[in-house]
């Protein structure tokens, strides 16, 4: 198979015109969701197209994936702004002196997904359950939706992080709400929900920001007539944002470690389903060294944590890309519109970016699969609704690892109880001295003592002879050895003996290198075999 990249040679011109024009639309379609999602960050609108354009283009030249597009995310823009509260001004975006701590975090974000990469990260995707993302990211977008309250009210910045933080700041200024902005924020939103039903290739949110934009400077609104603009909360220079080196310091690199792996453990997430979506079986490992390099490259160059963004990626396969020159030419395009029109981004009504995001926020809910995992299980139910409750009441840094810290422990309960069934005597009327327990299931650590509990209430009185039959048994360890020596040695010294049989070859050389007096016969061929043999034994 031949693999994706970038055209070189001739015949491909066709392909080359269309992803210049996909890349195109991608870049126009992703402008008001860059300068949102950097805003909603706690960073001046500049910083979403600056990472949208060197992590953008970073990605594409290093990755594989032909339908990924890398930049500034919605979900872990909150992350980023926990990161970076702290250092965030009184109106609400990065002061200059958080720019070095900005440039670190972006450092620390690639660093870590490309040590991740290279240890074989991308196999530990596995451990998350459906519940847990899907309950994390329907919090996710609760927490964006009504962090855009304050914008969508024309009220001023509310430095807040959490749902009730949000909400206690907003409150006691109710009375301040300015029409106009809620007028803008609900054109907005009705427009850009309506958009797929216009036509699902119109960049419809592109045409809401442009247009309340024009109507800014044509009538010349600003926060003085109830309609605050980007520029109200920062000036709003034109070319590439300011640009500081990380800093190496232990202290600082320590207070930024949590929330920059939450960063690249969400943004994995999004990796994985970006890059399989419709069905693609992507180089996981690539696509992430990719994700980290890009975002070591931006830390050098004035971006923030980026990750693989589900939505633009979404216009890169319904533009039928092929090869990754158009997520590269979303990426060029987005730094041409930030050096060549970045003056005009202050002129951006911040009611209409609210619109954008609180329509983004409800469809990033997946209303169906949450209503699947509340009917199919206790366990699905429990950690849906734990993780979506943290994810509105904890720092979410957190509240992603406790979702599935729970999921782990609620895998090693149910694999810590192995099941026993006495398989022989087979009726009433065998003689009851000899019985087989067949036992399946995981035999680690954490099973040891809910097994041998089981073993001694199923073994009956006149038991002389206990045969385990451990074909179906996994994991066996020292520890489980251990417990079955002890139990043999309970038997001997009631007059009886312990017989395992169905032992893999693993086990058996356990066994051997650490010296067992355990009596034991291989696994066979045929199913029961093993077991036949041992009873010939014990009757001998």
């Amino acid at each position: 198979m031949q693999e994706e990249g970038l055209p070189v040679a001739r015949g491909y011109d066709h392909i080359v015109q269309n992803d210049i024009l996909t890349g195109l639309t991608v870049a126009l379609v992703g402008l008001p969701q860059c300068l949102a999602y950097a805003l909603m960050s706690g960073l001046p609108p500049a910083y979403g197209l600056s990472t949208a354009a060197v992590a953008g283009l970073v990605a594409a030249l290093i990755g594989r994936s032909a339908q990924v597009v890398t930049g500034p995310t919605n979900t872990t823009g909150l992350l980023i702004l926990t990161a970076l509260l702290p250092f965030l001004g009184a109106n609400g975006l990065l002061r200059p002196d958080g720019i070095t701590v900005l440039a670190t975090l972006t450092l620390l974000a690639g660093a870590i997904r490309i040590v991740l990469a290279l240890i074989g990260g991308a196999h530990l995707i596995r451990l998350i359950p459906e519940s847990v993302l899907i309950g994390f990211t329907a919090g996710v977008a609760i927490l964006i939706g009504v962090m855009q309250l304050d914008e969508a009210l024309g009220l001023p910045p509310a430095r807040a992080t959490s749902l009730f933080s949000e909400i206690g700041a907003i409150a006691p200024r109710i009375d301040e709400v300015q029409w106009p902005a809620i007028a803008v924020t609900v054109t907005t939103a009705l427009l850009v929900a309506l958009g797929r039903r216009i036509g699902p290739r119109i960049p419809v949110p592109l045409i809401a920001v442009v247009a309340a934009t024009a109507a800014a400077i044509v009538f010349r609104l600003n926060a003085s007539v109830g309609l605050p603009i980007v520029s109200d909360r920062g000036s709003m220079a034109g070319g590439w944002p300011p640009i500081a080196l990380p800093n190496v310091d232990l202290s600082l690199i320590q207070s930024l470690f949590v929330p920059a792996s939450a960063i690249v453990l969400l943004g994995t997430l999004e990796l994985a389903v970006t890059a399989r979506a419709g069905g693609a079986r992507a180089d996981m490992r690539r696509e992430i060294l990719a994700q980290g390099w890009a975002n070591v490259a931006g830390a050098f160059t004035g971006a923030f944590p980026a990750s693989a963004s589900l939505g633009r990626s979404a216009f890169l396969r319904l533009g039928g890309a092929r090869t990754r020159l158009a997520a590269a030419s979303a990426a060029v395009i987005s730094g041409i519109l930030l050096v060549a029109g970045g003056t005009l981004a202050g002129s951006i009504p911040q009611a209409s970016l609210a619109g954008v995001l609180i329509v983004v926020a409800v469809r990033m809910i997946d209303w169906h699969g949450m209503r699947r995992l509340w009917k199919a299980s206790n366990e699905t139910r429990l950690l849906l609704a734990e993780t979506l409750a943290a994810t509105l009441l904890l720092p979410l840094q957190w509240a992603i690892l406790l979702g599935t810290g729970t999921a782990l422990v609620i895998h090693i309960a149910n694999t810590s109880a192995p099941r026993l069934r006495i398989v022989r005597p087979l009726s009433k009327d065998e003689p009851p001295d000899v019985i087989v327990i067949e036992v399946s299931g995981n035999l680690h650590y954490a099973a040891v003592a809910p097994f041998v509990e089981e073993v001694e209430k199923l073994i009956p009185p006149p038991a002389r002879t206990v045969v385990l039959d451990l074909a179906h048994a996994h994991e066996i360890r020292f520890a489980a050895l251990l417990a079955l020596e002890q139990l043999s040695e309970e038997m001997e010294h009631e007059g009886g003996s312990l017989w395992l049989a169905g032992v893999d070859a693993d086990t058996a050389a356990l066994l051997v290198r650490s010296g067992s007096p355990l009596r034991w016969v291989p696994e066979a061929a045929r199913p029961g075999e093993s077991v036949e043999q041992c009873l010939e034994r014990v009757a001998k």
